[in-house]
C-alpha cells in the first residue's frame, strides 16, 4: 500500500481553527488521489503529551486503550461536531472518546459488554467536588480503620495471586466500601481500590492479562529479574490500606481536575449488546442516541482474538463482585472479538457476505478451522453493530473508525479495510483514511502462535450522505 507522508505546521491560531484546517486537508488531499495519509497523532496533537494527566484519564489502567489524542483532534474542530452535539462510542472501553467529549464541550453515550469498563467509564465521566470526596473519604477510612475482618468476595484462584496479608486487607476495604450510601462516591471508590486490586495482586505489572509475575523467567542478573524480586520482596510487607488511601488522594485531584475543565455536558454509559443496539438498549424508547441524534460516532473496535480483555478484568471482576469466578467463560462469550467455540460451532465456516475476506477464509479454514472462524464470527458481529451504529446516526454526521489489519495462519488479513467496506456498503462514504504506527496500546505482543503483532492502524473518517 503506498501511503504519503503530510506534516501539520504549527501557527498561532486556536487549537479549534487549526484542527479544523488540519480536517479540511487531509479531505482535500485524500479526494485527489486516495492514498492514505501518514501522520502521528502525537505531533498533531503535540500540546497533550503523551501519558498526559488530563482530568481523569488515569483514574484507572485498562488494556489496549484509545490514544486519547485521537478523539480530540476529530472533536476540538467546528467541522465535524459543534458544541452540546451528541457523541457515540458503541465499544466505550474506559470511556476515553466519552471523556474527551465531555472536555471538547460535547455530550457522550457509550456502550460496553464489561461491567468493569462500564464502571470505569462512569466514574471517569461523572463530576465529584473535591469536597465531597474528602468528607467522604474520611468516613471511609473510620470504617476501615473500625473493621477487624471481612471474608473475602469470590475471585479466581484468589491465593495464586495475593499474599494472605493483601488478602485480608482488600477485604476490610472492600466491605467498607459497601457501606458507602451515595451511589457515585461508591463507585469513584471501587474503581480506586480496583486499581489497588491490581497493584497489590502477584501479576506482572508488565503483562496486561494476569501472569504471576516470576523472576526465574528472566536471565541471570538481568535488570528485569532483579526488578521483579524486588517487586515481589516489596509486596511481602506491602501495607495495602495506605496504598490504597495514596491512590484516593491522587485520583480525588484527577476529579477536581475534571470538576474545572467540564461544564453542564454529560456523558451516559449503558450495557447493551452492540451486535442488537436498539433493541437491548436499556432506556431505548428515551436513549438520546435514538431517533438519529448522534452526530459524532468515535470508536475503535476490539480486534479478532487480540485482546483478552476478560482475563485481563478477571481480578477486578471478582473483587468488586461484577462476576463470580465459574461464570467467567460464558461471560467471555458475550464479548465480540472472543476466542473461545465449542468445536461443533466451527464444524463450518460462516460466510461474512465481503468477497475477498470469504476467499481468504476458506484457504485459512483449511488450515485452522478455529482461527478462520473466529475471524469471519468477528466480522460478522462487526457487520450486525454497524448496522445499528448507522441507524441512530444523523444524516450528514461522521463515523470516525480505528482499526488494523493483522495476519491470521500466515495470511495477511486486511481487518480494516473489511469493516471499511461494510460501511461502504451501509451508505457512508469515505472522507480520508490516515494511518499512525501504534507505539504502545497496551495490546499483547503475541497474541497466539497464528497471529502477529499489530504495529500500525487506520483511522477513517466517514460520512453519512
Amino acid at each position: 500500500m503506498r501511503v504519503k507522508t503530510v506534516h501539520a505546521n504549527g501557527n498561532d491560531m486556536g487549537r479549534v481553527a487549526n484542527n479544523t484546517r488540519i480536517i479540511r486537508g487531509f479531505i482535500k488531499s485524500y479526494s485527489q488521489d486516495h492514498v492514505p495519509i501518514e501522520v502521528n497523532f502525537r505531533e498533531l496533537v503535540d500540546w497533550i503529551p503523551y501519558s498526559s494527566e488530563r482530568a481523569t484519564h488515569l483514574i484507572h489502567p485498562y488494556p489496549a486503550k484509545l490514544l486519547l489524542h485521537i478523539p480530540h483532534l476529530f472533536l476540538t474542530n467546528d467541522l465535524l461536531s459543534a458544541k452540546d452535539d451528541l457523541v457515540f462510542d458503541p465499544f466505550s472501553g474506559s470511556g476515553t472518546v466519552l471523556l474527551e467529549s465531555l472536555l471538547t464541550g460535547r455530550n457522550a453515550y457509550g456502550i460496553d459488554a464489561n461491567p468493569l469498563a462500564r464502571l470505569i467509564s462512569k466514574v471517569k465521566t461523572t463530576p465529584l467536588s473535591r469536597e465531597q470526596l474528602r468528607a467522604a473519604t474520611r468516613s471511609l477510612l473510620k470504617t476501615i480503620v473500625g473493621t477487624a475482618s471481612a471474608k473475602p468476595p469470590d475471585v479466581i484462584n484468589l491465593d495464586h495471586w495475593f499474599y494472605p496479608h493483601i488478602i485480608r486487607q482488600l477485604a476490610i476495604i472492600w466491605s467498607a466500601i459497601q457501606r458507602t450510601n451515595q451511589n457515585d462516591i461508591r463507585d469513584f471508590f471501587a474503581v480506586t481500590f480496583s486499581s489497588c486490586v491490581r497493584h497489590a495482586s502477584l501479576a506482572d505489572p508488565r503483562i496486561s492479562v494476569p501472569v504471576r509475575q516470576n523472576p526465574l523467567c528472566y536471565p541471570r542478573n538481568h535488570w528485569l529479574r532483579q526488578a521483579a524480586h524486588a517487586r515481589l520482596n516489596r509486596l511481602r510487607r506491602f501495607n495495602v490500606f495506605a496504598q490504597f488511601q495514596a491512590m484516593l488522594e491522587t485520583n480525588i485531584q484527577r476529579m477536581a481536575d475534571l470538576v474545572e475543565l467540564t461544564g453542564h455536558n454529560r456523558a451516559t454509559v449503558a450495557a447493551a449488546d452492540a451486535r442488537d443496539l436498539l433493541r437491548s438498549l436499556p432506556d431505548s424508547d428515551s436513549s438520546p442516541i435514538t431517533k438519529k441524534r448522534v452526530q459524532v460516532i468515535i470508536t475503535s473496535p476490539p480486534y479478532a482474538g487480540a485482546q483478552k480483555y476478560v482475563r485481563a478484568s478477571s481480578l477486578s471482576l471478582g473483587w468488586l463482585e461484577l462476576c463470580h469466578s465459574d461464570q467467567l467463560r460464558a461471560f467471555e462469550g458475550l464479548m465480540i472479538g472472543r476466542e473461545h467455540y465449542h468445536k461443533s460451532e466451527y464444524a463450518t465456516l460462516r460466510k461474512t457476505g465481503i468477497a475477498k475476506a470469504d476467499e481468504l477464509l476458506e484457504k485459512i479454514y483449511a488450515k485452522n478451522p478455529l482461527r478462520a472462524y473466529i475471524a469471519a464470527n468477528y466480522l460478522v458481529e462487526m457487520d450486525q453493530t454497524f448496522t445499528g451504529c448507522l441507524s441512530v446516526l444523523k444524516p450528514g454526521g461522521y463515523f470516525v473508525l480505528v482499526a488494523a489489519n493483522n495476519r491470521v495462519c500466515g495470511y495477511d488479513f486486511e481487518t480494516k479495510n473489511y469493516l471499511a467496506e461494510v460501511l461502504h456498503e451501509g451508505g457512508l462514504k469515505l472522507r480520508f483514511e490516515i494511518v499512525d504506527a501504534i507505539k504502545s496500546r497496551g495490546l499483547m505482543t503475541k497474541r497466539n502462535k497464528t497471529a502477529s503483532v499489530i504495529s500500525r492502524e487506520s483511522v477513517f473518517l466517514f460520512q453519512k450522505i
